[in-house]
């Protein structure tokens, strides 16, 4: 069997031989390859029947098993059987029914070589019936979806042929530089060659002195590869530029080796296109009259075919838009009621969001209330204990020294003692003017608790950007820092107090002084630090141990 050039029949053999075993017998698959065979290699056109037949056979079978690609592979076979029948038409409109099937699926890679494929078959057949434009239509549809470079420069160069053909040889000379380009990148020896003879052609026709060197440098390359029916191209063409340029020896003699190789190809239009030239070169008028004739005639019935297979192909087209014009409007529909779903289900969901906030906010709305009593009642509470153990206690004992009718001095003393003690309470439970210097404010409360005995030492706290801290953080941390100092006072007997001020991304202060230590419990001052840090989102840490001091670390 000869080499195989078709890529696509080629993929179709393999893709056969996979999709055959579910449709048909081992035997009927092994001669899915003989009729294969006969596509490729003609020899009697009853082969061709019998293969039209089979693949007619196995697309219904495939449509059956809905195997819309096999269906569809075995259209482009009969199409391709149908035009090496000179069937152009019945061709044409097979291939047309393969489109459409490719038309009723998702494109996607394999789709688009299909697509690719099909629009390729109706380009050659375009311009075999001569309908040009349609031919030029179908070759750009390709380019829109093709990216392969090989198929790419297959389909410029039948582009050009057809601007060729229609005379419109510096559209065609674009073109065909294109595909010269092309052919070097690929580094096809055949490519390079075809493109180099139809330049010349077409440069010849458009009088350029270098046309007949691209054309035997083209006849070089196929001399060297010895392919017939490529050096068959290379001789016509030469043969065509010396027939316009009417040197009469030139057209015999290329004429003639054009005519030896159609004969040995056996191909009859390749024979009679040679002979036309080597008979027109003849002074016989009534020869060149009966050619002309004949070349009437054919076109002329070319034409009238042209507005039947034009109205067909119009009318297909037309009842394709109507399809898809019906499916847009079905889809239309669906999602017009698509979206109505939509819009109940968000609002649904935005009633239950919106009753959901409410709920919350009245939810948290008690729980502050709650919250805020339990602080109010915390307060009094820790206000009445201490009017009760350090006021009322202190009270008493004066009053006990004026019944016993003790030292006047020493009665003024503890009278001026319990003064500051009333004072420290009044001013731990104030409302605090922090609106103007709130970091004078907090290094007043601190270093109030400096003495004699008891040295505070602050740092960094001038480095803490203060505007940038919330009013009830700033009052938050007062208080805190306040009731640290106060139990440091009662309880610590220490002679030093440190606080570190930091600020990386949050605000942390080290707390730390050198007292007796004690056995961490939560009592009433320690909870309150907690209760308060947890209700601005901060986090507080407590350390210590007998005789080793005291440490707590705020982060807000």
């Amino acid at each position: 069997m000869k080499k195989i050039k078709n890529s696509f029949l080629y993929f179709y053999i393999i893709f056969s031989l996979i999709y055959s075993n579910s449709i048909y017998s081992q035997k009927e698959t092994d001669s899915l390859y003989y009729y294969y065979y006969f596509i490729q290699d003609v020899k009697e056109s009853s082969d061709l029947v019998k293969a039209y037949k089979f693949y007619n056979r196995h697309k219904e079978l495939s449509l059956e098993k809905q195997n819309t690609i096999a269906a569809i592979q075995d259209l482009r076979l009969m199409s391709f059987i149908q035009y090496k029948l000179g069937q152009l038409y019945e061709s044409e409109a097979t291939s047309i029914e393969a489109l459409e099937l490719v038309n009723s699926i998702k494109n996607d890679t394999i789709i688009i070589k299909q697509k690719s494929g099909i629009y390729n078959r109706l380009g050659i057949l375009a311009k075999e019936t001569k309908n040009y434009d349609r031919a030029i239509e179908y070759y750009n549809k390709i380019l829109e979806v093709e990216d392969r470079l090989p198929e790419i420069n297959t389909v410029q160069n039948n582009k050009a042929n057809v601007y060729r053909v229609q005379k419109k040889y510096k559209v065609a000379l674009q073109e065909f530089v294109k595909v010269y380009d092309n052919s070097l990148k690929l580094n096809d020896t055949v490519k390079i060659a075809r493109a180099l003879d139809n330049l010349g052609l077409v440069k010849s026709k458009l009088k350029h002195s270098d046309a007949i060197e691209d054309m035997m440098a083209a006849l070089q390359f196929r001399l060297s590869v010895n392919d017939p029916s490529e050096l068959y191209v290379s001789y016509i063409h030469l043969t065509e530029h010396y027939n316009d340029r009417g040197i009469k020896n030139r057209v015999l003699f290329y004429g003639e080796k054009a005519y030896n190789i159609a004969l040995k190809l056996n191909n009859t239009e390749d024979r009679i296109k040679s002979l036309s030239f080597l008979i027109g070169i003849k002074n016989d008028s009534r020869i060149k009259e009966f050619l002309k004739l004949s070349d009437s005639l054919k076109l002329a019935k070319q034409l009238d075919e042209n507005k039947y297979i034009s109205i067909k192909y119009d009318y297909i087209q037309e009842r394709k838009k109507a399809s898809e014009a019906k499916i847009k409007l079905t889809e239309s529909r669906l999602e017009k009621e698509k979206e109505k779903s939509k819009k109940t289900l968000y609002q649904g969901i935005g009633l239950f969001v919106l009753l959901s906030s409410v709920l919350l906010f009245y939810l948290l709305k008690v729980r502050n209330q709650k919250n805020t009593l339990k602080q109010i009642y915390n307060t009094e509470s820790r206000i009445s204990k201490k009017v009760h153990d350090e006021v009322a206690n202190d009270v008493y004992q004066v009053m006990t020294k004026l019944q016993n009718k003790s030292n006047t001095d020493e009665i003024l003393d503890d009278l001026e003692g319990i003064y500051t003690k009333t004072r420290d309470i009044s001013k731990e439970n104030s409302a605090l003017e922090i609106d103007n210097n709130f970091e004078e404010l907090l290094n007043d409360l601190l270093l109030s608790y400096k003495s004699d005995t008891l040295n505070v030492i602050t740092k960094n706290i001038s480095k803490i950007d203060w505007f940038s801290i919330s009013e009830i953080k700033k009052v938050t941390i007062y208080r805190v820092l306040q009731e640290l100092m106060t139990n440091m006072k009662k309880h610590s007997k220490g002679s030093i107090v440190v606080l570190v001020f930091s600020n990386d991304r949050k605000l942390i202060i080290n707390y730390k002084d050198n007292g007796v230590g004690c056995e961490l419990n939560k009592n009433t001052g320690l909870q309150n630090v907690e209760n308060r840090i947890n209700s601005i989102q901060g986090t507080v840490t407590f350390e210590s141990e007998i005789n080793n001091g005291f440490r707590s670390t705020i982060t807000i």
